[in-house]
């Protein structure tokens, strides 16, 4: 059954990007998305059976994610609403990761990696800080602000997990966000949406794979 499920993930994934987003098909596009995350969510339940507070935590992320996803699909006047909901998912995964592993954060690896990403972060809000503003005034901006700090906390308690499947999982959400933000923001281009929905539906997998082993 969980290799079925696997399959069926793949496929689904295949056929987004076919059909969906090569062919353009709207239809095909709305029952796809949030029909593959269903799928990754069923994988994460059947594959650690909620035994574990991590499952129980990352699937409720995933959750999140889910309903993100349905308002990203819907007019733009929704786009706040999935960025809460995403925003919500990473806190959900964040607890995750400090309820089940133990974090060393005062150690060269976690300095080192906070360092990183807190000047990565500041860079890329201040590369889009006009264009959001342009769309969306200092309410937006705020919005994106918490959201790329809440995705970096994410990405920092992962990297300190100790977990190579967590580490690359949150690694390719955070290139996805960006790619997103980027295309939406600063300069729209063609093959933004396939890029950005490979590395989202791989880094949902493999935090849903990895319930299974932690």
């Amino acid at each position: 059954m969980y290799i079925f499920l696997m399959i069926l993930i793949i496929v689904s994934m295949f056929l987004y990007h076919l059909i969906a987003l090569h062919f353009d098909s709207k239809r095909t596009k709305y029952i796809l998305k949030p029909g593959t995350m269903v799928l990754i969510i069923v994988l994460a339940i059947y594959g650690s059976s909620l035994e574990t507070t991590f499952a129980k935590w990352v699937v409720v992320a995933l959750c999140f994610s889910l309903v993100g996803d349905v308002f990203l699909m819907l007019e733009e006047r929704w786009f706040i609403h999935g960025l809460i909901s995403f925003f919500i998912a990473h806190v959900f995964y964040i607890i995750a990761f400090w309820n089940s592993f133990i974090l060393h954060i005062m150690s060269k690896t976690s300095l080192l990696v906070a360092l990183s990403l807190i000047l990565f972060s500041i860079w890329f809000f201040l590369f889009l800080l006009r264009y959001v503003k342009e769309a969306g005034g200092v309410q937006l901006a705020i919005a994106v602000a918490s959201y790329i700090l809440v995705i970096s906390i994410m990405m920092w308690s992962a990297s300190l997990a100790g977990s190579s499947i967590l580490i690359v999982a949150s690694l390719l959400f955070v290139i996805s966000d960006a790619i997103l933000a980027y295309d939406k923001f600063r300069n729209p281009f063609s093959a933004a949406e396939h890029m950005v929905m490979i590395t989202y539906f791989t880094a949902q997998l493999l935090f849903a794979i990895s319930v299974g082993y932690m």
